[in-house]
């Protein structure tokens, strides 16, 4: 969101005296928005806080006696915290999250695993659980705040399942899903 700034200009004139003011006022209003998946650096900003240079992995570790492929879903670890903040200049605002899972993962050989075999579940239930759907346009909430406090945020934390119902060729797979905020 690009920034805004207001500008005041206040002439006052008083007929039959000598008085004249001029007040002119900057105030600069700061919309923005704010996301973060995964852990952060937790002493610097506030929520998460900024990024410490890395990015989470959650490992999906077949227990003892589950099959590749048998419809045993699988937990991974760690659970991630996830938040998303949106300030705005009106008094009534409305941000929706979306998700784009399009790509899938692969391990580069050339294989490809889908996103929609991954699911969680949240802890708090400020972001809903769900499915990836493989789609570049997944909408996965919108929040609405209305009056004077014109930001509203909301911080959960995310435990990532993977179906297991189908067999891949064995390898470390990685992807990424992108998050987007967007003030209606």
């Amino acid at each position: 969101m690009a920034r805004k700034l207001f500008f005041v200009l206040l002439l006052v004139c008083v007929w039959g005296s000598t008085a004249h003011a001029l007040r002119f006022s900057v105030r600069a209003t700061t919309p923005f928005v704010y996301v973060q998946i995964g852990h952060g650096d937790l002493s610097s900003y506030g929520l998460l806080g900024g990024p410490a240079s890395l990015v989470d992995e959650i490992v999906f570790s077949f227990p003892p006696g589950v099959q590749s492929g048998d419809g045993t879903p699988i937990t991974g670890t760690p659970t991630i915290p996830i938040a998303f903040l949106g300030k705005s200049v009106s008094n009534l605002n409305t941000w929706r999250v979306n998700i784009d899972s399009a790509a899938g993962l692969s391990n580069g050989s050339g294989d490809v695993m889908p996103f929609s075999e991954f699911s969680w579940i949240t802890q708090d239930g400020e972001i809903p659980g769900g499915q990836f759907n493989n789609s570049a346009n997944q909408l996965l909430m919108q929040y609405s705040r209305r009056g004077n406090r014109r930001a509203r945020g909301v911080v959960d934390y995310l435990t990532f399942s993977y179906a297991n119902t189908n067999i891949y060729p064995s390898g470390v797979y990685t992807g990424r899903v992108i998050f987007t905020i967007t003030e209606l």
